[in-house]
């Protein structure tokens, strides 16, 4: 009797009005076994437990939800999951029991589809072992049953897909790498034995020309000699930046490998990237700090607008720097750096073999068991630093290294043990900073200047994302790609098309105990 007053909720909705209809849940035993066994009993029965033996979905809700779904690769998602064909094939039966097979599979696939769009199809701890990311889950059940009775299931399908601009911004990449590839794959380059530089000729010239043209970087292949130079230079200048490549307009090795990669697998690495927002996107909020790993770049974004952009160096393949959601709590100046124990048995102790009075010269000292280096101009961290917790103990930071900044290359800029090293720290700390009141940027320069530690909390905490996004698109709407470095893209493909269920993938260890250089 306590259900009563619920599944008359339903009914006065109009969802069973249209087909007499059996027990959805009675009819699990007579699907094909193909499908029972892919359907989630548990959320099914948690579902109907609020409208026992009635048919829930509306012929107007069903065509919205059908619609949706048939959309799904233009999400970067694979239909098959949601039983389309099934469906079509049960719709015209007037039979009461057929009604109940299609009105479950409906619900089975709203619902797996509420989960794709606001958790991704797997658990990115199932995929990486340095993931400190919060997913703030939603309840697809109980939004659905909520919407179901509202009768607004057009406006619940459109705002399950992540909000973000980057998110439609890859949508948008996605159909027109889709189109490029429906045109075939282009023709790929050998690579020269020696690069061939501006200026110089080669029989690649007219391919490079090709090349470009496909994807376009030019408006016209033709070319009247073989001459690397003119507008073919800046056009692979262009695409040479797009890759997170030097810019010199040369076609060496590393090019022609990004040249080569042809359409099908940039969609594919498009849909990844896609399937990582899902994953992460209720967890990245509007304004935030946000570091891509990947481009290894970092932003200030405000209200989804960039307002400060720079290079970073993140940690290499052996210690990736970690996937982690936090809040930034302070700003430490002149801050000292306590050596972790890795770095102390791999580095410390071999150069101090070499060189007996390594310590002193680079400003270290044991205090207890613990080995320090004192702020100054020549510590690793640099003088700047910014905290937020983590379970992997990364943070940003200045660092004595600048030159490692005018590198174009990713390559150079993979280099630290797992922290990141930012270009402009002293202008996000003036940022971060300006609602202290008492601090601004010529007092930082001054506490900078003065050597000795001062940390600063900030007025307002600012949510910190450390991501990895290998295909994005910069601020003027070019596709940006960047190798999968770390292998993140190709596990995820791995547990996309082999689903992990117990632990995550073999991966290089976490930056937990590497980190500070």
């Amino acid at each position: 009797m306590a259900l009563l007053p619920v599944t008359a909720f339903f009914l006065q909705a109009g969802e069973a009005k249209a087909q007499a209809c059996a027990d959805p849940l009675a009819s699990v035993s007579t699907l094909r076994p193909e499908i029972r066994a892919d359907l989630d009993l548990g959320t099914l029965q948690r579902f109907y437990a609020s409208a026992p033996g009635i048919c829930v979905w509306r012929p107007e809700d069903a065509a919205a939800l059908i619609a949706t779904l048939g959309a799904a690769p233009e999400q970067g998602l694979d239909p098959s999951p949601f039983h389309l064909g099934e469906i079509e094939r049960l719709s015209h039966s007037p039979d009461s029991a057929v009604a109940a097979m299609r009105d479950l599979l409906l619900t089975d696939a709203a619902l797996r589809y509420a989960r794709d769009m606001t958790r991704g199809r797997v658990d990115p701890a199932h995929v990486d072992e340095d993931v400190d990311f919060e997913i703030y889950p939603v309840d697809p059940v109980f939004d659905l049953r909520s919407v179901l009775r509202r009768g607004d299931v057009v406006g619940w399908l459109r705002s399950l897909p992540p909000r973000q601009p980057e998110y439609a911004a890859l949508k948008a990449l996605l159909a027109r790498y889709r189109d490029l590839s429906a045109h075939g794959e282009w023709a790929t380059l050998d690579a020269p034995a020696k690069a061939v530089k501006p200026g110089k000729a080669s029989t690649l010239v007219p391919l490079l020309r090709a090349r470009l043209a496909a994807e376009g970087y030019l408006a016209d292949s033709r070319a009247q000699d073989d001459i690397l130079a003119g507008e073919t230079i800046d056009a692979l200048k262009r695409f040479q930046a797009d890759h997170g490549l030097a810019e010199d307009g040369a076609l060496g090795k590393k090019t022609v490998e990004a040249l080569n990669v042809g359409p099908a697998e940039r969609v594919r690495q498009i849909a990844l990237n896609l399937e990582r927002w899902r994953q992460f996107s209720r967890g990245i909020p509007s304004t935030r700090i946000e570091v891509n790993t990947a481009a290894a770049s970092a932003a200030l974004i405000i209200g989804d607008k960039r307002v400060l952009a720079m290079r970073a160096v993140v940690g290499k393949k052996a210690t990736p720097t970690p996937l982690v959601r936090s809040d930034l709590h302070a700003v430490v100046i002149d801050p000292p750096w306590i050596v972790p124990a890795s770095i102390i048995r791999k580095e410390i102790i071999p150069a101090l073999k070499r060189k007996p009075d390594y310590l002193e010269k680079n400003n270290m000292h044991w205090q207890g068991n613990q080995l320090v280096q004192a702020p100054g101009e020549k510590n690793s961290l640099g003088l700047i630093k910014f905290e937020f917790p983590s379970s992997f103990d990364v943070y940003l930071h200045d660092t004595p290294a600048r030159s490692l900044f005018t590198r174009e290359a990713l390559d150079d800029r993979t280099r630290s043990h797992g922290c990141i090293r930012l270009e402009k720290p002293l202008d996000l700390a003036e940022i971060l900073l300006k609602d202290n009141g008492d601090w601004p940027r010529e007092r930082i320069e001054q506490a900078m200047a003065e050597g000795t530690t001062v940390r600063v909390p900030v007025a307002d905490e600012i949510p910190v994302v450390i991501a990895y996004w290998t295909a994005f698109t910069a601020e003027d709407g070019r596709a940006q790609f960047r190798d999968d470095i770390y292998g993140r893209d190709a596990r995820l493909f791995d547990a996309l098309t082999r689903p992990q269920t117990a632990s995550p993938s073999s991966a290089p260890n976490a930056a937990a105990s590497f980190c500070g250089s």
